[in-house]
């Protein structure tokens, strides 16, 4: 299931800090976790939902600054099955613009859900990039994509940004694969963080859980000797969900075995939480500037459209 490097990566994040990385819940199977999770907040009226209707409210503004590109690179990062990224390609089609759509996953699976849905949907090429935003190399993966008379427009939707344990990283990253013409649409949820322990519940429905204890399950982790805890940390504005060991378990990752201590706790995910200072301040510190921000109505979501930062000498 893992290479090695992600073995590896995973030993020294378990023993040197106490965390599973929650990017590899979304391997093989466990991108099913995520799916469950996306329909079920689509049914509900969840954080999907609210984006894909601000989204569609304002393609129209967003696609605006591509007039006379003669084809779009639709870079979708974190891409889940491709749902978010609908509104866009739908107006693009109905503009008759062509595109290319290039998801972009730490996860195969991921990868293979939102090749098929697109091109069966809307009949484009798809580019895969199989990629850890956390090592870097994006601008890599990203470069072949640019030809005579394209453009790239890139995609972070779904809040997804907040789970990474370095945001200023991953922004970077992306950061360094764009040149002045191309443009990033984040999307993120907004929160009153005087109340933000109301959220708690949201993170310990059955659905979510599943997907968080997807890896825990793989190497030796269950409900009889561990629990998972949720909290709001206050002085990080995020909250954590984390495994409580009820007594001593053996893990097994690849060919390695170890033993980790009753109530010893191992850090699962991590969802930070903004407001829109907050978020701004966050775009604009990794280097972005801001070339159009919209709100839903009732002030619980945000769609930012970005650039790089130029100076003027």
């Amino acid at each position: 299931m893992f290479t090695k490097k992600q073995e590896f990566e995973l030993l020294t994040a378990i023993k040197g800090r106490g965390e599973i990385p929650l990017k590899f819940a979304y391997l093989g199977e466990g991108a099913y976790n995520w799916v469950a999770i996306a329909q079920e907040r689509a049914k509900k009226g969840g954080i999907n939902l609210i984006e894909r209707k601000l989204l569609s409210s304002r393609t129209e503004d967003f696609l605006r600054k591509y007039e006379g590109v003669g084809q779009l690179n639709v870079i979708d990062i974190g891409c889940g099955d491709g749902t978010p990224a609908y509104p866009i390609l739908e107006k693009l089609n109905e503009k008759k613009i062509k595109f290319n759509y290039v998801p972009v996953d730490i996860s195969e699976e991921m990868l293979n859900l939102a090749e098929k849905k697109i091109k069966k949907d809307f009949n484009v090429n798809s580019d895969k990039v199989l990629l850890d935003l956390d090592s870097g190399q994006f601008s890599d993966k990203i470069y072949g994509l640019r030809k005579e008379s394209t453009a790239n427009l890139l995609l972070f939707l779904g809040s997804t940004l907040g789970n990474f344990s370095d945001m200023n990283r991953v922004l970077s990253n992306i950061l360094e694969s764009m040149s002045s013409e191309d443009y990033l649409i984040i999307g993120m949820e907004m929160t009153n963080l005087v109340k933000a322990e109301q959220l708690i519940p949201h993170y310990t429905a059955e659905i979510v859980q599943n997907l968080l204890k997807f890896i825990p399950n793989k190497i030796g982790f269950n409900d009889s000797n561990s629990e998972n805890v949720v909290n709001w940390n206050a002085n990080e504005n995020r909250i954590e969900v984390k495994l409580k060991l009820k007594k001593d378990v053996g893990v097994k990752v690849g060919s390695e075995s170890f033993t980790l201590k009753k109530n010893e706790l191992i850090l699962l995910g991590r969802s930070a939480k903004f407001t829109e200072w907050t978020f701004t301040k966050l775009l604009s510190d990794a280097g972005f500037r801001t070339e159009l921000l919209t709100t839903s109505e009732d002030r619980g979501y945000t769609l930012s459209m970005i650039q790089p930062t130029r100076y003027s000498v």
